[in-house]
């Protein structure tokens, strides 16, 4: 699919290649916020060199070179670019051209994504794209395709025997992937994948299976949780018999009953073992909280960011249809996943922000923002909130080296935010300028091709 002339020129003048610029950007009269709980730096000069952050002080030092481009800031606040550690980037359908996705991202600060599965040679050549320049996009990680019970096919590896399940992940680590993630497979594959990741230091991720308990995952070393999968579940005082009765299920009724009961069936005090396991094996939770209350009600969403989804991506979710029981149980979801999400944080569970687009209503780049709203609306502090998408993945990815904060040494990936997202987390949605791969752009940049992906998106 080849996309406008327009857009083509436009992301060419503006982005060019991903190679770091020689140039010298120094931002003045700017206030760092400090991802790590320490007070805010206010009023200081960042200096920025080769992509990378080589001074910060109250009164900059400015080398002397015409390659200098000095930013006065005015008083506005700096934040480590941002990453949404749950996306779908490339799968079967082209509508969603890499030029079309991937700067809906940086245009909403967002430098780094985690892809949670997909066609692995369509994420290869994605990357590979983003790194040369060729295409406007954060940075990426990502596992390729899932791992699941049944057939395979171009997103999916069928592993149903543990050897199947142990050939799957020797296959993607000689492929280079970056972790492996899980969906729903035999609980005899589950521990073949655990623990043939472990034997190829790779680790995996995913939702937790009917057939294991989220403590067993726990256990077993499954690195993140998403969506909150088997909490309800784990945490029934009638699990052993809810459990069973969701292998039995014949029917949808019967297996969505079943989820209802363990939710009728609470028991505190599982609970309250559960996550205090959770913590202590740092099993981190990616609750993609935008997604559910999205799909709960999608007449609530947020319509105003459909413009950049592309015009026959949105006809088909409009058509979309929701089955009566199915929309029961994202209504359910969605009222106790903020209550689960402030449970398990009290209890020292830690959290990675996703929001699991695009998918229906979840528009890419944008709905990151929601999801640290409703984050902080769950009983986070902004500054918690904020860090789950700066330090927190920085620390998970093993690379707060380089990510994760704004301090010297570090990759200048950064946001420039027009007001202070520790007095109000909205305010991370007030983007003055993004600054990745060592260039700078401003607010009129990125407004551009936002204008420009609009005009694409009425095309498709």
């Amino acid at each position: 699919m080849k996309l406008a002339a327009l857009l083509l020129a436009l992301t060419a003048v503006v982005w060019g290649k991903s190679k770091p610029t020689e140039k010298i950007f120094v931002f003045t009269n700017v206030n760092i916020v400090d991802t790590r709980g320490g007070p805010t730096k206010e009023r200081v000069t960042v200096v920025v060199k080769n992509g990378r952050i080589t001074g910060i002080a109250p009164i900059g030092l400015i080398e002397e070179s015409r390659n200098t481009i000095v930013i006065n800031a005015d008083g506005k606040y700096l934040i480590p670019g941002l990453w949404d550690m749950h996306v779908h980037s490339a799968f079967n359908d082209p509508v969603w051209d890499e030029k079309v996705i991937y700067p809906l991202y940086i245009a909403n600060g967002i430098t780094g994504i985690r892809d949670m599965g997909g066609v692995l040679e369509s994420l290869e050549q994605r990357r590979q794209h983003i790194e040369h320049g060729e295409v406007l996009g954060p940075r990426m990680v990502f596992a390729g395709p899932f791992l699941v019970g049944g057939k395979s096919d171009s997103q999916s590896i069928g592993v149903n025997t543990p050897e199947e399940a142990r050939s799957a992940v020797e296959t993607l680590k000689k492929k280079h992937v970056d972790f492996i993630k899980i969906l729903s497979v035999p609980r005899d594959s589950y521990f073949a994948i655990a623990e043939q990741s472990k034997k190829d230091h790779l680790y995996f991720v995913g939702h937790v299976p009917p057939s294991v308990s989220m403590a067993e995952a726990s256990s077993a070393g499954q690195r993140s949780i998403e969506h909150l999968t088997g909490f309800a579940l784990a945490a029934s005082s009638e699990e052993t018999q809810l459990r069973q009765q969701m292998f039995q299920a014949k029917d949808r009724a019967t297996y969505f009953g079943a989820g209802q009961r363990a939710v009728e069936t609470y028991d505190p005090a599982k609970a309250s073992a559960l996550i205090s396991l959770l913590a202590k094996n740092n099993t981190w939770q990616v609750p993609t909280l935008v997604w559910t209350a999205t799909q709960a009600d999608s007449e609530r969403a947020n319509t105003e960011f459909l413009k950049y989804v592309p015009a026959s991506i949105r006809e088909q979710w409009k058509a979309q249809k929701t089955a009566a029981d199915q929309l029961a149980e994202y209504k359910r979801d969605a009222a106790q996943g903020p209550v689960t999400v402030r449970q398990m944080r009290q209890g020292g569970v830690r959290f990675l922000a996703g929001s699991d687009g695009p998918d229906p209503m979840v528009v890419p780049g944008f709905s990151l923002h929601r999801e640290l709203e409703l984050l902080v609306e769950s009983g986070f502090t902004p500054l918690q909130a904020l860090q789950t998408a700066t330090l927190n993945p920085s620390q998970f990815l093993g690379i707060s080296d380089k990510y994760g904060t704004v301090e010297k040494g570090r990759i200048a990936d950064m946001v420039l935010l027009a007001a202070n997202p520790l007095t109000d987390i909205r305010n991370t949605t007030k983007i003055a300028g993004v600054m990745v791969e060592g260039k700078y752009h401003p607010r009129e940049e990125l407004d551009r091709v936002l204008a420009g992906l609009e005009a694409e998106a009425r095309k498709q």
